[in-house]
């Protein structure tokens, strides 16, 4: 914890808590730091997916207030970013960066828009005394969310075969990750996807040392062989878009009961709260909290 400055005995102290390595080892170590940014009423220009009506953005900023709520009360330190250009995405945080155990990979959106964010999740990261372990450069393309971290191993989202090319990153993209990855010690594993999957955190989750929930029908399974798979049921398939507090703890969209059930019998202890303002867009609570610090 370091002191930034005290101006008079009646005045607030300001004091910002900084982060030292390992940084995040596994997408489902204990969560106890968390950069969030809470949405402006923009959110309510996230196009919906197919059959969903427009998110609604004052239930949007009251959903995501549960959800930082829901984070401080599993004793998470929560970090807040206030909103900046009032961009509809700015509260996906997640999308901007992947912690690893030495710092954070910055990564580089295919969304020319979304180039401002990424900044400004570099600059909190900064701030929390958490170092920059690589960037992804030009021509490299990728979104954090196409990542997912397992204990030496990072899971990174590619096309199916025959299935074109996926917007969100690109092959230049994944191999600097893997050259970031290696520095930490970590090996590449690629799983492929179907074509309508944006994001491999939609449809695949670590959520224990040896444990992941997915949605079998949209991502090819076979190179995570070393893990159980809880299988998410078709037509809920983006309840596998979860976000891990911990070993088999997990906050999930509470509309998704069916996976929720599948779940606990797995013995995964579900936090199920109303995300769905954010869902109707096909984002997931994973979206919504970038992981600074995992015990």
């Amino acid at each position: 914890m370091g002191q930034l400055g005290r101006v008079g005995e009646s005045q607030r102290v300001v004091t910002v808590k900084t982060y030292a390595s390992p940084y995040v080892s596994s997408d489902a170590g204990k969560l106890t730091a968390a950069l969030v940014l809470r949405p402006s009423a923009a959110v309510d220009r996230l196009p919906p997916i197919k059959g969903e009506p427009s998110p609604i953005a004052d239930r949007a900023v009251e959903q995501h207030a549960i959800f930082v709520r829901t984070l401080r009360d599993h004793g998470v330190a929560v970090h807040e970013m206030k909103p900046g250009d009032e961009s509809p995405t700015e509260s996906l945080v997640a999308d901007c960066a992947v912690v690893l155990p030495k710092g954070a990979v910055i990564a580089r959106p295919s969304q020319l828009e979304r180039r401002p964010e990424v900044a400004a999740v570099e600059r909190h990261l900064t701030e929390l005394g958490v170092p920059i372990a690589g960037r992804i450069e030009a021509p490299g393309l990728l979104d954090a969310t196409d990542v997912a971290v397992g204990n030496g191993v990072v899971y990174v989202g590619v096309p199916r075969a025959g299935a074109g090319l996926r917007r969100r990153s690109n092959e230049l993209g994944r191999k600097q990750l893997e050259a970031i990855a290696a520095q930490s010690g970590y090996r590449v594993v690629e799983l492929a996807v179907a074509p309508d999957v944006v994001r491999l955190r939609d449809v695949f989750s670590i959520v224990g040392e040896d444990i992941a929930v997915a949605a079998p029908d949209k991502v090819d399974l076979v190179a995570a062989s070393g893990l159980r798979i809880v299988e998410i049921p078709r037509g809920e398939e983006s309840a596998a878009g979860l976000l891990a507090l911990g070993e088999r703890r997990v906050i999930v969209n509470l509309r998704v009961r069916e996976s929720v059930a599948l779940m606990r019998k797995a013995k995964i202890a579900v936090e199920a709260i109303d995300l769905w303002e954010f869902g109707k867009a096909g984002f997931g609570p994973h979206s919504l909290a970038l992981a600074v610090k995992r015990g």
